[in-house]
């Protein structure tokens, strides 16, 4: 997990909340994608601690994916005052428009989750993960359980489960691939099965077991995906067909079904993910509007997450965070 950059720890919220006071008159907004998944749950319950915090009021608003119903909440939340707004886009296809209305208003903006960016090219201010070098991370970890196995190459193959329609999730999947096959030649890229799928672990566990049953020959199966979604969607695929937990190895990003993973102490191809405490994001997203808006602190472009790594040996040590 060295090649990832740690660039963000509570130090940032802390010292940010620190510089933030007397702010009863400030009202933000957070805007999210789909509010009922455990991840959004959990950055909201973050933005609102920090906004309570600071003596700020906020109101949230999930916008379940639609991308007119993003646009509407921003338009809604400027016209109710509020001073900024945190929003994890549904498309960022919307990003320039989010980024003009929000300007043309004075409204400070952060994106969470997933970068946008102004018409002119120039980045919206970000809090979130480098999807990259998270991925490079779980090909790390990936790499570390292959060679720990003992298989033979030739019988095993690489799934890259992959939702196609999101850069962030592309580019999980790419450093994850880059790594392993890095640190493992004998694997080629051009072998890879790519499996799409649309980020839900029920579709997951339906294209997975199809490419199962098209590949009857392999023994042993490598895969990852963008997030724990699509892995453990796979894992639980294998195991509906008929695989022991030892035939697969899957890593996933977010810590979002570590609960459901490992919580029953029953070994799977899920072995491991790399957690990050998304309260985290939705406090340090609010505290950085709030240095913004009341301290004119400038908003910096990138504040990058540093995952840690989640399995059934250390499970114990996360389980009151993850299972609540």
């Amino acid at each position: 997990m060295g090649k990832y950059t740690k660039l963000l720890g509570s130090a940032v919220a802390l010292c940010s909340l620190a510089n933030v006071a007397n702010a009863d008159d400030i009202k933000i907004g957070y805007i999210n994608k789909m509010g009922d998944h455990p991840w959004f749950v959990a950055e909201v319950v973050g933005a609102k601690k920090a906004a309570e915090a600071a003596g700020a009021s906020l109101v949230s608003q999930d916008v379940q994916f639609n991308a007119d119903m993003a646009i509407t909440a921003v338009d809604t939340m400027i016209g109710d005052g509020v001073k900024g707004i945190a929003i994890v886009v549904p498309d960022r296809g919307i990003g320039p428009v989010i980024a003009a209305r929000a300007k043309e208003a004075g409204v400070k903006l952060v994106a969470v989750d997933d970068d946008i960016y102004h018409e002119d090219g120039t980045k919206v201010p970000f809090v979130g993960l480098d999807s990259y070098n998270i991925g490079l991370a779980v090909g790390d970890e990936l790499s570390n359980l292959y060679k720990a196995s003992g298989w033979d190459a030739s019988t095993v193959k690489i799934a890259s489960i992959e939702d196609r329609k999101a850069d962030t999730c592309m580019l999980r999947n790419k450093g994850a691939e880059d790594a392993f096959l890095e640190a493992n030649p004998e694997f080629k890229r051009e072998d890879i099965a790519r499996v799409a799928y649309d980020n839900t672990m029920v579709n997951s566990i339906d294209v997975m077991t199809t490419t199962l049953t098209a590949n009857p020959q392999i023994t042993n199966w490598i895969f990852y995906s963008c997030n724990d979604d699509g892995v453990l969607g796979a894992a639980r695929a294998m195991e509906n067909s008929g695989y022991a937990p030892e035939n697969g190895i899957g890593v996933g990003i977010d810590g979002s079904r570590a609960c459901d993973a490992f919580g029953n102490d029953r070994e799977s191809a899920f072995k491991g993910t790399m957690w990050f405490n998304p309260e985290n994001q939705g406090k340090v997203a609010v505290n950085l509007l709030l240095g913004a808006i009341k301290d004119g602190k400038e908003l910096p472009e990138n504040t990058y997450s540093s995952p840690e790594l989640v399995n059934m040996s250390n499970f114990a040590d996360y389980k009151e965070r993850l299972c609540n």
